[in-house]
């Protein structure tokens, strides 16, 4: 359940990066050693590598004032229908978008554990 990370294949550089489409795919190219590459724009699981994937929105948190944190806003992130079946589930039965992964909540613990309300099954 991540973002689009992509990095240059031949030098690595993850900033300096710019794509354009061309047809179905986006030819990216890196400003820093200028090497080009395609890649289709569908996205895929990181895990299995599978198409089936739902979009679904998560919140975002920031620290707003001292350690208090908000929910400032959301973004969508894909789910993988093989891999992310149980928070999929879970999802559905909730009604709510994802939890932001480093909003601390109260467990039986106590305060501080990192949210794991929906664990992917990795």
């Amino acid at each position: 359940m991540s973002g689009i990370d992509i990095a240059c294949p031949a030098c690595g550089e993850q900033d300096r990066i710019r794509g354009a489409r061309d047809g179905e795919a986006i030819t990216i190219t890196c400003e820093r050693c200028d090497t080009a590459w395609t890649r289709d724009p569908r996205p895929t699981c990181p895990s299995c590598g599978g198409t089936d994937l739902i979009e679904t929105p998560k919140a975002v948190a920031e620290k707003v004032r001292g350690d208090q944190m908000s929910i400032v806003g959301y973004t969508s992130v894909y789910l993988c229908r093989v891999c992310d079946a149980t928070t999929i589930d879970e999802l559905a039965k909730s009604k709510a978008a994802l939890p932001p992964d480093d909003l601390p909540v109260k467990s039986r613990h106590g305060w501080g554990a990192q949210n794991k309300i929906f664990p992917r099954n990795d």
